[in-house]
């Protein structure tokens, strides 16, 4: 059971990791994007969007459960790949999109100063720190308790 559980949490952390740098570099090319009225967007833009919310769902999903809906793995394996250092390692990444939040809030306030900023950006930039930086810290905090 041990070595399915190391596997197991090795896949999680490579996962979010992955996950969580690909929804930044995503943001890159959709930016702009979607700032057109809702009423101009074209099927691609609405495309964009379903997997703007639908990539921001399963990153939070996999964070705040760690992944464990699948009926096949025992409760043993459950309980393993959501032990106190799991927990811990997920308040931490809490914690962490927290300030990186607030420091990106911060940056637009004093940006919005002398550039002008439309909302729709404010909004959908913090919106993917706050998704992405959670699921990178708990990654990378699970990567440097496990040595690898």
């Amino acid at each position: 059971m041990t070595d399915r559980v190391e596997i197991l949490t090795r896949r999680r952390r490579v996962m979010l990791a992955i996950y969580g740098i690909m929804f930044l570099a995503f943001q890159s090319i959709v930016f702009t994007s979607l700032d057109a009225p809702v009423s101009d967007w074209r099927p691609v833009d609405w495309a964009k969007a379903a997997g703007f919310v639908g990539w921001s769902l399963t990153l939070i999903w996999v964070l705040a459960s760690g992944g464990l809906v699948f009926r096949g793995w025992s409760p043993d394996v459950r309980a393993a790949l959501n032990d106190e250092l799991t927990q811990a390692n997920r308040a931490f990444a809490y914690r962490v999109g927290y300030w990186t939040v607030l420091a990106v809030l911060m940056a637009l306030f004093v940006l919005s100063q002398f550039f002008a900023l439309e909302r729709s950006e404010v909004l959908r930039l913090t919106f993917a720190i706050a998704v992405a930086m959670p699921a990178c810290a708990f990654a990378g905090r699970e990567r440097k308790q496990s040595g690898d």
